[in-house]
């Protein structure tokens, strides 16, 4: 770059903040989900994070080579 421009951490996290400003403002929200899908989602959500009901078969889950 010819006219390369330094600038320090708290400028930088500025412009990055008001970029974000701006797309937020800019973009369309997204549309709310239907009541049951919503539902269907929060419920694999809590499935993921409860513990397995077959532990022994965790390693099951790393890939083989």
């Amino acid at each position: 770059m010819r006219n390369r421009i330094d600038i320090d951490y708290v400028h930088s996290r500025a412009i990055v903040r008001e970029i974000g400003e701006r797309l937020r403002a800019s973009l369309k929200p997204e549309p709310k989900l239907p009541a049951r899908l919503k539902t269907q989602i929060d419920r694999l959500c809590e499935l993921e994070r409860s513990p397995s009901i077959a532990p022994e078969a965790e390693h099951w889950k790393t890939p083989r080579r």
